[in-house]
């Protein structure tokens, strides 16, 4: 697969996931409290280097003073996500997608214990909210997909698909003099 196609294979990834986010979403309505200036869930992760890739874009395409400003957040709070800007995403239509499930309730299928497992927000779903499988956003799918794009990609590039990339180090790297 040549890179041009990796990219519209992800493209093609985001907009399936974004239909079923907003499908779940939907669903759930009024209990979804997740707004602007919500961060409490954009911690310091780490993410695939196909991600990575597309984040570096976004970045680079940011007004320098908002470059700066990322510049800034890197010395700030190493827990938090380095791409906020006053609580509020930065690259907010190229967010990885972990962070385009955030506050929904995602499930993930255990095949060996044979059950569903739901990670869901405390903020928008106490412990005893209960779930219906047509009310969660099924995962498996989404991230077979993009572990397979992302080694096709890293084939590509000669990069490693097994390593991760910390949030940190993509937005040291992407900006003007690192």
């Amino acid at each position: 697969m040549h890179p041009m196609d990796c990219n519209q294979e992800y493209q093609q990834l985001i907009k399936a996931l974004d239909a079923e986010i907003i499908r779940v979403g939907e669903m759930h309505g009024a209990t979804l409290s997740c707004g602007p200036r919500c961060s409490s869930c954009c911690l310091a992760f780490s993410v695939l280097p196909i991600e990575a890739a597309y984040l570096r874009e976004a970045i680079g395409a940011l007004p320098s003073t908002s470059q700066a400003r990322l510049g800034h957040t890197l010395a700030e709070d190493a827990d938090r996500c380095p791409l906020l800007i006053d609580e509020l995403c930065s690259i907010y239509a190229a967010r990885p997608i972990i962070c385009r499930t955030q506050g929904l309730p995602l499930a993930y299928v255990d095949e060996e214990r044979e059950a569903i497992e739901v990670s869901a927000c405390p903020l928008n779903f106490p412990d005893e909210y209960t779930f219906s499988p047509e009310k969660l956003l099924f995962m498996d799918q989404f991230n077979v997909r993009l572990s397979e794009l992302n080694r096709v990609w890293c084939r590509t590039q000669g990069l490693n698909p097994n390593r991760r990339i910390p949030l940190r180090g993509v937005v040291r790297t992407s900006l003007p003099g690192a």
